[in-house]
């Protein structure tokens, strides 16, 4: 399962799950697999404890599962043989990836706040941008391009990332909001999937690898739009307009990135070659930013 949910808005946020096959730790043969539960939420002081959470995954589990006893009995949680059991937290920046704050030294990885707000995907956004970073720091060593200016060009905005925080959003519930329709967040992610399972897998694949790409996602906007129309102002309701619009000029800035990286894809091979080191190197971060700012790195 991926992104899978089956229970309205509860406790003032959404669940969602996710299981793969794994090996059992106890050594027996039977067919095991891990499961996880997790939502979207900020850092309110007034939300509930990981710990509450973790009471609800044990209480859902036996109806997500699908688990059975020899009787057909639901399986009591106290009863279950457990490998691991872990609890945690994932931190997003909504700013991202975060800014370079000294000389030398720069974050990299999940420290870099490079991660998808949607998967919070680190180690895949990690080898996605290898070859760009490692690029970028060795051209700033042969070069002695060191500052934190310098050095900022490797961690530039990103409207392809940026874009991805609408989707947060839109499955997130803040405290204390209302909640006219307990079901808002699933009719949502079913409405998505289905309109991109109806554009084919170049639609559906970027963006479960984390990379959100201007086509798809116009295309995705559009059939949503065609496919499930009396959904959208709920949800534009539900989302609010403030972050509405801030996600339209980060949609603007994915429309100019993608043409920017089109037409310089092209000039750069038989410019830089003309520049200055120091130009040179701006130049090719900057090329490198509308890349993968646009999601043309896929």
């Amino acid at each position: 399962d991926l992104i899978y949910s089956f229970t309205p808005i509860m406790r003032e946020k959404q669940y969602f799950w996710e299981a793969f096959p794994s090996k059992d730790l106890h050594g027996s043969k039977e067919e095991s697999r891990t499961t996880y539960m997790f939502t979207y939420v900020d850092a309110d002081p007034a939300r509930g404890s990981l710990a509450e959470m973790f009471d609800d995954y044990l209480d859902l589990l036996p109806k997500y599962s699908g688990a059975r006893g020899k009787g057909g009995e639901t399986p009591d949680p106290d009863t279950m043989e457990v490998s691991r059991a872990l609890c945690g937290m994932f931190p997003c920046y909504y700013d991202s990836p975060l800014p370079i704050q000294f000389d030398r030294i720069m974050q990299v990885g999940d420290s870099s706040g490079l991660q998808s707000p949607l998967s919070f995907g680190g180690f895949g956004s990690m080898l996605r941008h290898l070859g760009r970073v490692s690029q970028g720091i060795s051209e700033a060593l042969d070069d002695d391009l060191t500052t934190k200016d310098d050095l900022q060009a490797m961690s530039p905005y990103l409207p392809s990332l940026s874009t991805m925080w609408l989707f947060q959003k839109a499955m997130s519930v803040s405290v204390g909001k209302p909640v006219p329709d307990s079901d808002i967040i699933n009719k949502v992610l079913s409405s998505n999937f289905r309109t991109m399972d109806k554009l084919g897998k170049g639609v559906m694949m970027p963006f479960l690898q984390d990379v959100i790409q201007l086509p798809g996602l116009f295309a995705t906007i559009a059939g949503m739009s065609l496919f499930d129309p009396l959904l959208v102002p709920p949800l534009l309701l539900w989302v609010g307009p403030l972050p509405v619009l801030t996600w339209t000029w980060h949609f603007a800035q994915l429309a100019a990135y993608t043409a920017l990286y089109q037409v310089a894809s092209g000039v750069l091979p038989g410019v830089q070659d003309t520049l200055d080191p120091r130009s040179r190197y701006y130049v090719r971060r900057k090329v490198d930013a509308w890349k993968f700012g646009s999601g043309n790195d896929y």
